[in-house]
C-alpha cells in the first residue's frame, strides 16, 4: 500500500503552525563583488532589498539536536557557528529554498548555512535550514 505523503505534509504544516512562527526567506539576485579577493566568502548580511521574499511557517531546535533529525554534519566549524536549526513546513510553496541566502523572523536576521529537503515520492514534507548570525 502506497503512503499518502500529501497527508503527511498537511499534518507537518498543521503541527508546525501550532508550535512555530512565520519566517521570511530572502533571495538576492546580486552577487557580491569579490574580484579583489577571490578566495574570500561573503559572510556579511546583505543590506539591500531582497529580490524575492517567501514567508513560511517554521519551528526551531538547538543545533545539538541535529542528529535526532537524521542530519549529519562533518564540519565541526560549521556546527560551532550554527545558531538554530529550523524545521520548515512548505505548505503550498513549490520553489527551491536552496536558492535563498538569508531569512528573518521579524526581529532577527540570519544567513542560511545549509538547507536540506525531506521529499519522498515527489512531495516535499519538510525543509531543514541551519542558520548562522
Amino acid at each position: 500500500m502506497a503512503k499518502n505523503y500529501i497527508k503527511v505534509a498537511e499534518t507537518a504544516l498543521r503541527l508546525i503552525k501550532e508550535a512555530g512562527r512565520e519566517i521570511t526567506f530572502l533571495k538576492f539576485d546580486d552577487t557580491p563583488d569579490l574580484t579583489a579577493k577571490p578566495w574570500a566568502k561573503n559572510i556579511d548580511l546583505r543590506t539591500g532589498p531582497a529580490s524575492v521574499q517567501t514567508t513560511l511557517f517554521a519551528t526551531s531546535v538547538h543545533p545539538t539536536d541535529i542528529n535526532v533529525l537524521g542530519i549529519r554534519i562533518r564540519d565541526d566549524d560549521l556546527m560551532k557557528q550554527l545558531r538554530e536549526i529550523l524545521i520548515i513546513a512548505p505548505g503550498t510553496f513549490q520553489g527551491d529554498l536552496k536558492e535563498y541566502q538569508e531569512l528573518t523572523d521579524g526581529i532577527r536576521r540570519f544567513r542560511i548555512a545549509f538547507m536540506e529537503q525531506l521529499r519522498p515520492a515527489n512531495v516535499t514534507v519538510l525543509w531543514y535550514a541551519g542558520v548562522t548570525a
